[in-house]
């Protein structure tokens, strides 16, 4: 399997919820780095943070929340996608907003996550 096809494999099972794939696809101290302007952004570091903590705790600012891959950019050991987020606030407020994604893979498993994105945008639809 292609780094490509690992991360279009990843978003299908984060789609999915299917914890299983992720589990086999991501490095269990996978590092996941988000914007500081998100909901509860910042760095997190293994699958239990990650899933246990900042995942259920950004996603409960919103009704509806979707990460929609566009483009995958391969390149040696990194694949960059290109997509939106979007979704509803909590506060019934619609968002569009790009986002890059940048994942790093060492030895088949996910490594890294860098997410770059308009956190403006989306502070506004919470408010």
């Amino acid at each position: 399997m292609s780094n490509e096809e690992m991360i279009r494999k990843f978003y299908d099972a984060f789609k999915n919820k299917d914890m299983i794939v992720i589990d086999q696809l991501c490095y269990e101290n996978i590092e996941w780095n988000t914007l500081k302007g998100m909901p509860h952004g910042g760095k997190y570091v293994g699958l239990k943070a990650i899933f246990e903590d900042y995942f259920p705790n950004m996603l409960s600012n919103f009704d509806e929340f979707h990460a929609v891959p566009n483009e995958y950019l391969e390149s040696k050991d990194h694949v960059t996608v290109i997509g939106k987020y979007q979704g509803i606030s909590k506060k019934d407020k619609k968002f569009d907003v790009p986002f890059a994604h940048i994942y790093e893979i060492k030895n088949k498993k996910i490594t890294k996550f860098t997410q770059f994105t308009d956190t403006k945008t989306l502070q506004e639809s919470l408010s």
